[in-house]
């Protein structure tokens, strides 16, 4: 095989897995979100806007695009993966494989935030003190503060980390573990999530 006809076929692989797994996202999130408002009418609107959540999918399938393209600009510098090479090609593999991740991740989130009857949105400590405040932030990285009081673990949000890292896993060069990459990146996602909560909780 020659070196061409191998970047061809490496490149459709890529291609192939992306789509095949933004596709099989889409239309999950698609059933989900349709049938959870019949099963629970108090979470058809979610987060600060009252936003329907299909609405608020399609937000956010906007700003993943806009993420894992700044993102792919990342890697293009790091030329991470090297086997993808520099250049226009190089980029445009990059940036599909971190769109692919973001959107599967969220895709996989909010259809089973839907399914579940969790919330999407950071919810803020009524509590007191820094101390007690830090800890709230942190717990709700991987809980789901609820109406009702109850602190389930945060099913969707980690099943949805998961799912974006060992997705892009799947299509990188198997030059690698992909396992343990697949476990670090979607440890580091949970970790901005929890970063994030403490700013948010923090700055009001």
């Amino acid at each position: 095989m020659t070196k061409v006809s191998g970047d061809r076929e490496e490149r459709f692989k890529v291609r192939r897995s992306v789509w095949g797994s933004l596709l099989a996202q889409a239309g999950l999130v698609t059933l989900l979100v349709a049938i959870a408002p019949g099963r629970a009418q108090s979470q058809v609107r979610v987060g600060r806007d009252s936003s329907t959540r299909l609405a608020r999918f399609g937000r956010d399938l906007v700003y993943g695009t806009v993420l894992g393209l700044a993102w792919g600009e990342v890697d293009q510098l790091r030329n991470d993966p090297p086997e993808w090479g520099k250049g226009f090609e190089g980029y445009r593999r990059r940036a599909a494989s971190d769109v692919g991740e973001f959107l599967i991740q969220e895709g996989a989130t909010e259809a089973l935030a839907a399914l579940l009857k969790r919330p999407l949105d950071y919810v803020p400590c009524h509590c007191r003190g820094i101390g007690n405040r830090l800890r709230w932030a942190l717990a709700a990285s991987v809980t789901d503060p609820m109406p009702n009081g109850s602190h389930p673990v945060a099913v969707p949000r980690i099943a949805g980390a998961y799912a974006g890292s060992f997705a892009q896993a799947s299509w990188r060069p198997a030059t690698s573990d992909r396992t343990r990459t697949a476990l670090i990146n979607g440890t580091v996602s949970l970790l901005i999530g929890a970063g994030i909560n403490v700013f948010q909780e923090l700055r009001r």
